[in-house]
C-alpha cells in the first residue's frame, strides 16, 4: 500500500489537531521567550561551562609555567606543557587512560568556552577587593 507524500502532515492533522511538538513549544513560550532571553540563556550556559573548565586549564598552562620546575632538566619534578607527559596532554586523560574521541571533543569545547570567556569577561580582582579594600572611590582608601 502506498502512503501519500504528505502522510505525516495528514497524520499530524488527525492525531494532534495540526500541532507538532515544536509548534506547541513555540506557542506556549512565545510570549516569554524572546531574543533577549535566548541571548541570556546562551551567555549563562557558556559561563557555567567555562566555570567548570577554567581552573584545570589555568593549572595545566600557567600553573606549569610558574611552578618553578617547568622544563627543569635536573629536577625529578620536571613539568612540561606538551608531549605524552605534558600537563596539557593530561587534560585529555582519565587517570592514566586516554579519553574516547567523543569525550576529547566535549573537553575541547569546554576548554574553548573557558578561553572565550577569559577573553570577553573581566576577571575578579581578589587583591583589590579583599586585601586592600578598594571599592572604586577615594574614600575607601
Amino acid at each position: 500500500m502506498m502512503m501519500p507524500a504528505n502522510f505525516t502532515a495528514v497524520n499530524s492533522e488527525v492525531v494532534y489537531g495540526g500541532a507538532d511538538l515544536f509548534s506547541i513549544l513555540a506557542d506556549t513560550t512565545a510570549p516569554i521567550w524572546n531574543a533577549a532571553n535566548v541571548k541570556t540563556f546562551n551567555t549563562n550556559l557558556l559561563t557555567i561551562l567555562s566555570n567548570s573548565f577554567t581552573k584545570p586549564l589555568i593549572n595545566a598552562t600557567m600553573g606549569t609555567m610558574f611552578s618553578g620546575t617547568w622544563g627543569d632538566d635536573d629536577s625529578a619534578n620536571k613539568k612540561v606543557l606538551f608531549g605524552d607527559d605534558g600537563t596539557v596532554s593530561a587534560l585529555y586523560k582519565n587517570g592514566t587512560d586516554d579519553m574516547t574521541f567523543g569525550n576529547k571533543v566535549m573537553k575541547t569545547i569546554g576548554l574553548a568556552a573557558s578561553v572565550y570567556t577569559l577573553g570577553t569577561t573581566p576577571v575578579k580582582n581578589y587583591i583589590g577587593e579583599t586585601v586592600v579594600g578598594i571599592k572604586g572611590d577615594e574614600t575607601a582608601i
